[in-house]
């Protein structure tokens, strides 16, 4: 085996945004931090690239919780990344078409409430009553919602399922499952976060704020190893004492964290006996997130009919939630439907997404050509002149979003957030072994920037308090 020189403080497994929050605060504490990266460039899902000079976002489109007094902008501000990078809000930040109307969520939260209410006259009260309690309740008041789903919380407040399932689009589309299986407490998340204090951006692409962290890292003395696989966590003494990679190289450690999915973590980094049969039984019984079918459109000139830039414009097909999902999960995105595009700033480029299983490598493989064709055919039924307008054209799978970031099934948002699945104590904190400790959205509550966000500051705080290095108040 090759030993390095150096040990460090603390070295993280991944360079998601997960891993560069923690990674960013440990820094900046006087830690030595050392990051290790499979890919050729940091940020997991929070990346950019070009192809045939166009900049496409790979699959995060914008996020959330920016507000003032959010957790999002209080990390910006510890870190002080508003120095780097310059952030956007598109106004509205989302429309949705719908069967029957469209309507837009502006980010005056008034403004749409009266916009829901011209559509829904009868529900003027219910709208008013739901937005005032997602924008006043806080994290207890939320962790009461443990025996509801998202959908019976709609129930509570409203009457017209077209309402409770146009209400209940951003939590399948940003959260991967409908509201009758969504938990509430991460519903009232995912809405919040998306529809309320949602539709914030990094002025030149996602890769930008990546890059500001890892600066961040690198200006307080850490190191990012990039095109560098760790195959094994050391442990001794019942201890992490470091990380072994796929060469045989090996850098030692007092602390050790993984900020990749749990199911890696437990597989591939640890012998069974560290990794502990109660927790490999408990990760065999959970469900991933769906995943991702993308498609990356580059387009010679803006043109009329193409939707507003940078707005998330959503496609309803019809207002049953429950069959959309089913048809998703059988692969048969046709007969799902749903869909949400997004022009850039620039409008040189279109993101569209669509909710997708993993099914197999092989299914994506086989299938993939087939059913980006059959994508792209039904966003021309919105934007009737797209196709003589693209100069380039290319997909992204689940089997792709696997093989660039290891997230086991390519899932979008970790674990599934049902009500079975949420709450588990030994997904953030289980066992290995001691100064070992796990990070990224597997691990918490939420889902998107700010779940990763908060994982990063949350492990961060623990190992500074623990050496009695806190700098930051640990109440975000």
């Amino acid at each position: 085996m090759v030993q390095t020189k150096d040990n460090y403080d603390s070295i993280i497994i991944g360079a998601g945004l997960a891993g560069l929050v923690c990674g960013s605060y440990l820094a900046k504490a006087g830690m030595k931090v050392l990051l290790i990266e499979r890919h050729d460039k940091p940020g997991g899902y929070f990346t950019s690239f070009k192809r045939k000079g166009f900049l496409f976002d790979a699959a995060a489109h914008s996020f959330g919780n920016y507000r003032e007094g959010g957790l999002v902008r209080s990390i910006f501000s510890d870190l002080d990344i508003n120095s780097l990078i310059a952030i956007r809000r598109a106004d509205p930040s989302d429309i949705f078409i719908t069967p029957d109307f469209t309507v837009a969520f502006k980010n005056d939260t008034a403004a749409t409430i009266t916009a829901l209410a011209d559509i829904f006259p009868d529900e003027k009260s219910n709208l008013k009553s739901f937005f005032d309690f997602l924008t006043a309740a806080n994290h207890i008041e939320l962790v009461k919602l443990k025996k509801k789903t998202f959908k019976s919380l709609l129930q509570s407040y409203f009457h017209d399922s077209k309402l409770i399932n146009t209400l209940g689009l951003p939590v399948l589309g940003n959260g991967g499952l409908p509201p009758s299986l969504m938990h509430a407490f991460n519903g009232t998340k995912v809405f919040t976060e998306s529809m309320i204090d949602g539709g914030y951006y990094p002025e030149g692409g996602v890769q930008n704020l990546s890059n500001a962290l890892v600066q961040i890292i690198r200006q307080n003395g850490g190191s990012i190893l990039y095109k560098k696989e760790v195959r094994h966590i050391m442990v001794q003494n019942c201890s992490a004492c470091g990380v072994r990679l796929n060469n045989n190289e090996y850098f030692l450690a007092t602390h050790v964290i993984s900020a990749c999915d749990s199911v890696q973590t437990v597989t591939r980094f640890l012998d069974k006996a560290e990794a502990g049969k109660t927790m490999q039984i408990l990760l065999e019984q959970l469900t991933p997130s769906l995943s991702f079918l993308i498609l990356y459109i580059g387009i010679d000139q803006p043109f009329y009919g193409l939707p507003p830039r940078g707005v998330n414009t959503w496609y309803l097909p019809h207002y049953d939630l429950d069959e959309i999902y089913k048809q998703i999960q059988t692969g048969d995105l046709s007969k799902a439907g749903m869909y949400m595009i997004r022009v850039s700033p620039d409008s040189k480029t279109i993101l569209a997404y669509a909710n997708a299983p993993f099914i197999s490598t092989t299914f994506w493989k086989h299938e993939k050509k087939k059913i980006a064709e059959d994508f792209l055919h039904r966003i021309e039924t919105l934007i009737p002149n797209l196709r003589k307008h693209i100069l380039f054209f290319d997909a992204a799978t689940p089997a792709t979003l696997y093989r660039y970031t290891l997230n086991y099934k390519g899932a979008a948002y970790g674990w599934a957030s049902t009500q079975s699945q949420m709450f588990i104590p030994e997904l953030k904190r289980f066992p290995i072994a001691k100064n070992c400790y796990l990070a990224g959205h597997w691990t918490s509550l939420g889902s998107g920037l700010p779940s990763a966000f908060y994982s990063g500051y949350e492990v961060a705080q623990r190992i500074l308090r623990k050496n009695k290095k806190l700098r930051y108040p640990d109440n975000r």
